[in-house]
């Protein structure tokens, strides 16, 4: 294991505000608003009581190193829940800031564990030491990060540390493609946060959803559609989409993301996606849906498209009469859920659906007739 073994006091360690879990915006934060977000969105607590259960592992170093302004302070560069959690329990000060801090009380103080308690570590010169130990742990090993994590550590690597894409992949045990394909696909929602159109409400669902850019860039016709490169042709540096491509990927986001609350997003899951992909390489697919903003009608001008050029109108419109039938489902199993009082407001709209199916039933059975 790179680095010296060691036992450090509790009170000397310093919550990483580098680190791929925290938001940007808390860069240059309190240890107590670090602690605290932690706390709240990376499962502190269960670490705690784990802790309070079964007592802290001493096998599970952490990896700390020198304070760069107060040397008997350590940054933790690995181990920051696991800090955070041990923090709790040793000060009321600090588990007063944390969200439902009367569990936290409840189990402080019989954990034992007092701002003096020594803590395992393994300490490296700099953050540059421990990149592989991180890297490999949190990319590739047992104790993996969400894909927005990763992609942050990626792109610290690589601007920060200076490492090629190939380099920072070998560091981290996995392959040039998956690597670079986490830096151009955080490049692009960087690109991406500043258009016109593309809202502060999508891009923090779009690092809490990372996953969704990554399968929608993983597919070739959406790739296309903004013009962003593969992994091999990123240029570090340089923004992955064109400025021509812009608009297009301002609108992609929007059908990932939603524009605001009044746009919401067409795409709901990362299955989603394929069709998505199929529907923007076609024309008629592509105009339907930035006209109505929903997938299944744009899929259905497609294939009715589709349909027509191939001289089968039938066969078009029974597409389309398939799918209102569909939605004609969905809309009785809602109704049967809403009481009487609301279910009678409607009355009038369901009449008139009533006439129009008759008048599309009669027009049927008139050509039948005919013949």
């Amino acid at each position: 294991m790179a680095g010296n073994t060691t036992h450090v006091s509790l009170d000397a360690l310093r919550l990483d505000e580098r680190n791929p879990r925290l938001p940007e915006e808390l860069h240059g934060s309190t240890q107590l608003a670090l602690a605290a977000h932690l706390a709240a969105n990376a499962d502190a607590l269960q670490i705690a009581e784990s802790i309070v259960d079964n007592g802290y592992f001493g096998t599970e170093h952490i990896v700390i190193m020198p304070g760069p302004e107060d040397t008997a302070t350590y940054v933790v560069l690995e181990g920051n829940r696991r800090v955070t959690a041990l923090l709790g329990l040793s000060s009321s000060d600090v588990r007063a800031g944390f969200k439902n801090p009367a569990r936290w009380h409840a189990i402080g103080p019989e954990s034992g564990i007092l701002p003096t308690s020594l803590v395992p570590a393994v300490v490296v010169p700099s953050r540059e030491e421990a990149a592989p130990m991180i890297g490999f742990r949190h990319f590739t090993g047992i104790k993996k990060w969400g894909p927005f994590e990763q992609a942050r550590y990626v792109k610290y690597l690589v601007e920060e540390e200076g490492m090629t894409i190939r380099a920072a992949a070998k560091a981290m045990g996995s392959s040039s493609v998956k690597v670079g394909n986490a830096y151009r696909n955080l490049e692009i929602l960087e690109q991406a946060k500043d258009l016109p159109g593309v809202s502060a409400e999508a891009v923090a669902r779009a690092k809490g959803d990372f996953s969704l850019i990554t399968v929608a860039m993983a597919n070739g016709a959406l790739r296309e559609h903004i013009g962003a490169p593969l992994a091999s042709q990123i240029k570090v540096g340089k923004q992955p989409v064109p400025p021509e491509r812009a608009a297009e990927l301002s609108e992609l986001m929007g059908w990932i993301y939603g524009a605001d609350q009044t746009t919401p997003r067409v795409v709901t899951e990362s299955r989603d996606i394929g069709a998505l992909a199929d529907v923007v390489s076609d024309p008629a697919g592509r105009s339907a849906l930035r006209e109505k903003r929903d997938l299944a009608s744009a899929k259905q001008a497609m294939h009715g498209a589709r349909d027509a050029l191939h001289g089968d109108e039938a066969l078009a419109v029974g597409r389309q009469i398939s799918s209102s039938i569909k939605i004609l489902e969905t809309l009785e199993k809602r109704l049967r859920t809403m009481p009487d009082p609301e279910r009678a407001k409607l009355r009038n709209e369901a009449s008139k659906l009533v006439d129009l199916a008759q008048r599309i039933s009669g027009t049927v059975e008139h050509s039948v007739r005919r013949r």
